[in-house]
């Protein structure tokens, strides 16, 4: 038995079947058996999946009737006039668009329309020589994959315009012929007759898309353009929207005080803190209420004065579980802890007293891992060079930017006291070139010989340590290994101005800057926030909306587009590790629904691991882990752009964590 299935059609999204159905109160079937597939059952199942979806809507299908081969013109002709359907205004097909065409065509008083867009086979999809079906006739269905028929009266515009018109408008018909082929009919014409002849019009707003084709040298100059991009600072990666424009410029402000904090536990890789105050007591800013309770774990700090109210479980915007945190109601008093004192002597202080204050400070990295600092600053192996890492690839983030450009001689500070801690002899700042401001602030520092300002080529995922490590030092760190194993060390930059704020200022990490950008906004900006601020308060403030409905139109990551977490309960809150929120609409329709994997590579050219993604997907499937493993899945940083390349819409991140948890859970025993 073939695997291989050349169906032409398949029904339309559920969403815009119903839509369909909306506008008729009326309609009659007409369904083809469809063509080029192994012949194993009589009937086709779309007609059944029609009804099942449409529940009680079923009630306006007047009747159905099934062909062979729609597009034979000649047998279909003669059994069109069989159907008793003279007093039937709107004739529904489920076909590809080759019958659509002749359905209408035949019935050309009826409204006709499509229930299914048509699936490309040739692999020149948008192209008139890529149709199919058996018809020798002049229809002709390119595979666009979005079929447009129900509103051009079904007379197709992109084969039947000699311009393909949906790249927009032209210069008008001549005489009823097309103003580029003189022996081609104009197509709008005829859509307009015909839509005319229905007493319909065409819709005031059509979404154009564009079919136009590349000159030769053009498609060759962009391949070329695009494998040298490819290969630029590291293999794979990609070049997605910025969008950075909308915040880049925005100054730090303070985001107002919450009324109330969710100060989770876990706020660091590793073992969560444990609480050291009850419900009833009253805490000051600052003051410590969670200790860490192993070598890897993180202090945790009250970011605003006043009582606590519970310690309770809370869904944790990144473990996306329940997950401990304290409540903490704010008396609006900002009462100070006395611990929050800077260091009088730094000159005197020894590199184990400052790693013993930063541990007490709860600092850990704020690019997003949130490893506690304390630990990655005490390597088992010598170290060299301290990289500063502020690429800040994420689409829409432009926080550490701001951080950069408005606190350079505080970076300076803490790099000199990573510096101290590590013995580093080079330390290299790293900082994509569409950052320009932060590059000129940062090179205008009267900083030491062993400080270097590398402004480096914008691409994602840039900032993932390995990438940094490879481009900056022409080191390659090994499988499973980490930049110390090459004597490199990495650090974000708003971890860097922590460090200085913790020994400088006596602050423990209880606030940091993270950006708000998206869509449907009313406030964007770079905001000085406070850990545990709740994601409720940030939708009040920024959302250009209704709060209720913010879930059913928007989705919000915390982070970028890319390896932001999608967050679906707006009662938890920002943590050390929040970058950023970023909010987007939802499709107002369903895309493309997840399909299998035709081994097109490209998840494999994007991956900058130089891993094989696609391998995730097929032994995922099969739930077969071992087999994943194989493939060095361990590897992967997750930084998505398997997933946003991939052309089946495969969510391969989602086979690569449960692979990677299988993996842990195995190392375990």
């Amino acid at each position: 038995m073939s695997e291989i299935d050349y169906t032409k059609y398949r029904l339309k999204p559920e969403s815009e079947i119903r839509e369909t159905f909306k506008e008729v109160s009326s309609i009659f079937i007409i369904s083809c058996k469809k063509c080029y597939k192994e012949f194993e059952i009589e009937a086709e199942p779309e007609y059944d999946k029609l009804l099942e979806l449409l529940g009680e809507e079923r009630s306006k299908i007047s009747g159905c009737a099934e062909f062979d081969f729609l597009c034979n013109s000649y047998l279909t002709k003669k059994k069109l006039t069989d159907l008793d359907i003279s007093n039937v205004e709107t004739i529904g097909v489920i076909s590809c668009g080759i019958g659509v065409q002749f359905v209408a065509q035949e019935l050309e008083g009826k409204r006709v329309l499509t229930l299914c867009d048509s699936v490309p086979q040739s692999g020149n999809a948008t192209s008139v020589t890529g149709y199919h079906g058996i018809s020798l006739g002049l229809e002709k269905c390119a595979g666009c994959g979005q079929c447009y028929l129900n509103i051009t009266g079904g007379i197709c515009p992109v084969i039947d315009c000699a311009k393909g018109l949906l790249n927009g408008p032209c210069g008008g018909a001549k005489n009823g012929k097309c103003e580029v082929d003189p022996q081609v009919d104009c197509a709008w014409e005829k859509i307009y007759l015909r839509l005319k002849g229905q007493g319909r019009n065409l819709p005031g707003e059509v979404k154009l898309r564009d079919y136009g084709k590349f000159k030769v040298d053009e498609r060759n100059r962009i391949s070329l353009f695009t494998q040298t991009r490819r290969m630029q600072n590291f293999y794979g990666g990609l070049y997605p929207l910025e969008r950075k424009e909308e915040t880049e410029n925005l100054s730090i402000e303070a985001f107002p005080e919450p009324e109330h904090v969710v100060v989770f536990l876990s706020q660091h890789t590793g073992s969560p803190a444990h609480s050291l105050v009850k419900p009833g007591s009253m805490v000051k800013m600052g003051q410590k209420i969670g200790e860490s309770s192993g070598l890897i774990s993180a202090s945790i700090h009250a970011s605003i004065s006043g009582k606590v109210l519970s310690i309770e479980e809370r869904i944790h915007p990144s473990l996306l579980k329940p997950s401990l945190a304290i409540i903490i109601e704010n008396d609006g008093l900002n009462s100070v802890d006395s611990s929050v004192e800077p260091v009088s002597d730094l000159e005197n202080v020894s590199k184990e007293s400052l790693l013993e204050l930063l541990k007490e400070k709860g600092i850990v990295g704020l690019g997003g891992a949130m490893f506690p600092t304390h630990v990655k600053l005490c390597p088992p192996k010598p170290v060299d060079t301290l990289v500063v890492n502020g690429c800040e690839c994420e689409p829409y983030l432009s926080a550490d930017n701001r951080v950069m450009i408005e606190h350079p001689d505080s970076i300076l500070k803490g790099i000199k006291i990573v510096q101290k801690i590590l013995e580093a002899k080079n330390i290299i700042i790293g900082v994509e070139e569409n950052k320009s401001g932060a590059i000129g602030k940062l090179k205008g520092l009267d900083s030491s010989p062993d400080v270097t300002v590398a402004s480096l080529k914008t691409k994602y995922p840039q900032g993932a340590e390995k990438m940094l490590v490879k481009k900056l030092l022409d080191r390659q760190v090994p499988e499973g290994g980490l930049p110390l194993d090459v004597g490199v060390v990495v650090l974000n930059v708003s971890t860097i101005l922590a460090i200085y704020q913790a020994i400088y200022e006596g602050l423990p990490l209880i606030q940091r800057v993270i950006t708000i950008s998206g869509e449907g906004l009313k406030r964007k900006g770079n905001f000085l926030i406070r850990i545990g601020t709740p994601i409720e308060d940030i939708i009040d403030l920024c959302f250009d909306g209704n709060r209720e409905k913010f879930l059913e139109e928007y989705q919000i990551k915390m982070g970028g587009p890319m390896m932001g977490i999608l967050q679906e309960d707006l009662n938890s809150a920002v943590i050390k590790g929040t970058t950023g929120f970023t909010i987007l609409r939802k499709y107002p329709v369903e895309v493309s629904e997840e399909r299998e994997c035709i081994k097109c590579g490209r998840c494999v050219e994007v991956c900058p691991m130089e891993l094989y993604p696609l391998y995730y997907a097929y032994y995922g499937k099969k739930e077969m882990w071992e087999e994943a493993l194989k493939y060095n899945v361990e590897n992967c940083i997750e930084c998505g752009c398997c997933d946003y390349i991939c052309s089946s819409k495969i969510n391969l991140l989602s086979f690569i964590k449960k692979a990677k948890r299988y993996a842990y859970n195995k190392a375990k025993g």
